[in-house]
């Protein structure tokens, strides 16, 4: 049994191994572990060759590397083993031994008191942060459930220092890198509503006097000849049929695309019938697969065609994702307000489909507005949405490198002007989309100049908000989500993020900011 006045020596009671305060970091330098409880940081590796009251973990800390598994089993009947059904990550455990020590008995019972307080008395989280010499630290937030009970037996306590084993319950079982920002800058943008430099670049150009480059549900198409029209041919489809191009182009998302196609009701319809045309794309997954949902009709979407008036042409734009269960179709004629293909989408056929009587066509066109170029047709359309500093976030997306072992949840800050157009103009919507996971959402909500729109993506908060004055929390802007709210995440490795907006100005500015995510400290 120790005498009291022995344990006034920290010799006496630190057993060998316990982490102590380096006096200078090296790359073999032990960590410094701080718990930060009712706004007062603890530091938990103190030298305790100090002066002064102190707080050190001793040997056998436990739960500071992978989190616990839960793995859900359906068994099979009849036969061994069963079927994986899911397995996640549950809440973690944490024990830390702990020495608390101070020269004088005063000073024990100052500190113990003031730490007890800070963990129990208002039952909140406090957050465990363990700094490496290299300079990274990782966090994790914690609750207080057990282990300072006291023991005030032969080992447990003396006159000038007590030991606790700290029960720690993180109920997000992963550890926390420090906060990381980007911020993208509008440069040299054009002013408000102004013509983008750029032409229309050409995809796919088809003369519709080639059958075999469609697809048909019913008999295919007839050629048929007439000066008149482009190339002096065209090509009858049948009634009630639908026909898909076997050419596919390439689809990102962040481009402007615009499809045209020539058509008018047949002469051999009769005259009391109907004829409807739907014009658009068909979506394919980078596996060749075709996408939910059908074709989206965004040129025409059961647009009526009469006899008298003749040969029509019919224009429609796309850009961007969504949800291929949300997306009403009803044409898209304004580059103002475009329509967008399934979630997943890489590559685009043309689609024609036919109701009623037959149809004629004689051309269609799918191009792609390219900013930067001087070939194809000149654009002049005045209401294009501007793409946020197109010399950095181009077509494919600027990237965004992740060093994380799970998904990471940003935090966006966007700040207007973006989204606005003239009184009595309709919003252009907000497109912010990953590129890699092919996720996306869209805002429709003009962001006045100087005003910032928050989009918190993290677990447990979930929030779309306009920003106050002040940097609280001010309108809630959940409806003016465009389909499901995709609050999409980062991946762990590189991420492309677009980010497309009309209006842009020297003012406007994105700025995003995360944590990574990782299973050990």
């Amino acid at each position: 049994m120790r005498l009291l006045a022995t344990l006034n020596s920290p010799s006496a009671v630190v057993p060998t191994g316990i982490l102590a305060e380096p006096d200078h970091a090296s790359a073999d330098a032990p960590p410094r572990v701080t718990l930060t409880a009712g706004g007062t940081e603890f530091l938990l590796t103190a030298d305790l060759s100090h002066q002064g009251a102190c707080i050190a973990i001793l040997p056998g800390p436990t739960g500071l590397d992978a989190p616990p598994v839960q793995a859900t089993v359906n068994e099979y009947a009849g036969m061994d083993g069963g079927r994986l059904v899911k397995a996640r990550a549950t809440s973690r455990r944490i024990t830390l031994p702990l020495l608390l020590w101070a020269p004088t008995r005063p000073e024990l019972l100052a500190l113990k008191r003031r730490f007890v307080a800070a963990l129990v008395a208002d039952r909140g989280p406090c957050m465990l942060r363990v700094a490496e010499a290299d300079g990274t630290a990782r966090s994790i937030r914690v609750h207080y459930t057990g282990g300072m009970e006291g023991d005030e037996g032969t080992d447990g306590a003396g006159l000038t220092f007590t030991r606790y084993g700290l029960q720690l319950t993180a109920p997000d079982p992963y550890w926390y890198g420090d906060e990381r920002a980007e911020t993208f800058r509008v440069h040299g943008a054009p002013h408000f509503l102004s013509h983008p430099a750029g032409a229309w670049a050409p995809l796919l150009s088809d003369t519709m006097n080639n059958p075999a480059a469609w697809t048909t549900t019913t008999t295919a198409g007839t050629v048929l000849n007439d000066r008149r029209v482009t190339d002096g041919q065209y090509t009858r489809l049948p009634a009630d049929t639908r026909t898909v191009g076997t050419t596919t182009v390439p689809y990102d998302g962040t481009s402007l695309y615009r499809l045209t196609a020539r058509v008018r009701r047949s002469s051999k319809a009769a005259a009391d019938s109907r004829t409807s045309v739907s014009v658009g794309l068909s979506g394919t997954a980078a596996d060749g697969s075709a996408l939910p949902g059908g074709p989206r009709f965004i040129t025409a979407a059961g647009r009526p065609l009469v006899d008298g008036e003749g040969w029509v042409e019919v224009t429609g734009y796309a850009l961007g994702w969504s949800d291929p269960h949300t997306s009403a179709d009803g044409g898209h004629p304004s580059e103002a307000d475009p329509g967008t293909m399934p979630v997943g989408t890489v590559t685009v056929r043309p689609v024609i489909q036919v109701d009623g009587t037959p149809l004629d066509t004689d051309h269609l066109t799918l191009s792609r507005l390219d900013p930067t170029g001087t070939t194809g047709e000149a654009h002049a359309a005045p209401f294009f949405p501007l793409r946020i500093a197109p010399s950095v976030i181009g077509d494919e997306g600027i990237p965004v490198q992740v060093t994380s072992d799970v998904d990471a949840w940003p935090v966006w800050r966007i700040t207007g002007p973006l989204g606005q157009q003239d009184s009595g103009q309709p919003v252009v919507p907000l497109r912010l989309a990953n590129l890699s996971t092919g996720k996306g959402l869209t805002l429709a909500y003009g962001i006045p100049a100087g005003r910032t729109v928050v989009i918190d993506t993290r677990p447990g908060i979930k929030a779309v908000y306009l920003e106050t004055p002040q940097g609280g929390r001010g309108e809630n802007l959940w409806p003016y989500l465009v389909g499901p709210a995709a609050l999409w995440q980062l991946t762990p490795g590189e991420n492309r993020v677009s980010l497309t907006a009309a209006g842009a100005s020297e003012q406007s500015a994105v700025s995003l900011t995360y944590q990574s995510r990782h299973l050990g400290a």
